[in-house]
């Protein structure tokens, strides 16, 4: 008993005491680049994840399991047989996504595998008195194999771009990337909290599932806007020749590919076909980089929120600010899209 007849917390472990100074400076980086980001940018990117989560919520009606069907159909429609690839590609990758998403939403595989260790589990409430380290056990390797599946979802993405508009385009591709990416984050989080004990359907938990998926939103805005660009550029220059002004400042990613070319080649002519080609390639690795980070920031941080909350609970600690007020991932203006929901 304390002092004032109250109950004291268990004492930390030496893992859970040096978990928690790890999870307190994390967070505290956390409020700091808050405080560095300029309250106008903090408003546009609010505004920006609003008018992306309206435009996807249209497509939210569509059923996943429906969508390869959808890009199979498309798939009929291509004359040039080399884009076959990308299309089958796309539609094995949807397949495995849902896959992905029924397998992570299954708290018993979290359970199995505690009890295949030993531990007599019967419910993710009995998860919440297995040690931290256990916990942390299963939740390791998380971020590594969803920056890894990110890489590859985010290629062949960016690659269905590139094919003509009336076929497919890059508006197909952009919607099936979001509606992949909103599937991902919130089942990678929703796995999370099974692996500390924690139930996605109790408010504090789905809101911070829905922060993650609103997060993946904001970040995605700048990915979109250059894989939009770069297939306009390779479409709308299929049967150029030669160079112009209007084209280098109408497609200024085919001149900055130019430019590029011309340092490499020590300033000699480069053909527009050459510049173009470059777009593909500009898609590819936009889309890999941007979704191999934003799934194994997701994963990450998830994870760094579940075990802040198990150890709070556990030792009646007290939560870092960014949390006592509402969940606050990176930065996010509390204003945001989400803003209202309860803290936790």
């Amino acid at each position: 008993m304390t002092g004032d007849g109250t109950r004291s917390a268990p004492s930390l472990s030496q893992y859970e005491q040096r978990r928690w100074d790890e999870l307190q400076r994390a967070w505290a980086k956390t409020a700091e680049r808050r405080n560095m980001i300029p309250d106008s940018a903090k408003d546009g990117a609010a505004k920006a994840g609003v008018a992306l989560s309206r435009a996807v919520a249209k497509s939210r009606g569509v059923a996943a399991a429906a969508v390869p069907e959808k890009v199979k159909k498309v798939a009929d429609r291509v004359v040039d047989d080399a884009l076959a690839p990308t299309l089958e590609a796309v539609v094995r990758l949807l397949e495995l996504t849902n896959d992905w998403v029924v397998e992570l939403a299954d708290p018993e595989r979290v359970l199995d595998y505690h009890r295949q260790a030993g531990r007599p589990v019967e419910s993710l409430a009995d998860l919440r008195s297995v040690e931290l380290e256990y916990l942390d056990e299963f939740a390791r390797g998380m971020t590594l194999r969803w920056r890894t599946f990110g890489a590859g979802e985010g290629a062949i993405l960016g690659a269905l771009a590139m094919i003509p508009v009336p076929v497919a385009g890059s508006a197909a591709a952009i919607t099936l990337d979001l509606l992949v990416m909103q599937a991902l984050t919130g089942a990678i989080a929703t796995r999370v909290c099974y692996a500390y004990g924690f139930d996605p359907l109790d408010p504090q938990t789905k809101n911070m599932i829905d922060r993650m998926v609103m997060r993946a939103y904001l970040k995605q805005a700048p990915k979109t806007g250059t894989t939009r660009r770069a297939s306009q550029a390779f479409n709308s220059t299929k049967h150029r020749v030669n160079w112009s002004k209007k084209l280098r400042e109408d497609h200024r990613m085919m001149a900055a590919v130019e430019k590029l070319l011309k340092h490499t080649g020590q300033g000699g002519h480069v053909p527009v076909q050459n510049a173009r080609m470059g777009m593909p390639v500009v898609s590819v690795l936009v889309g890999a980089g941007a979704n191999s980070y934003l799934l194994g920031d997701t994963a990450k941080l998830a994870q760094r929120y579940a075990a802040t909350v198990f150890l709070s609970e556990k030792h009646g600690l007290p939560l870092p600010p960014n949390l006592a007020r509402g969940l606050d991932l990176d930065g996010e203006d509390e204003t945001g899209p989400l803003a209202g929901g309860p803290s936790v």
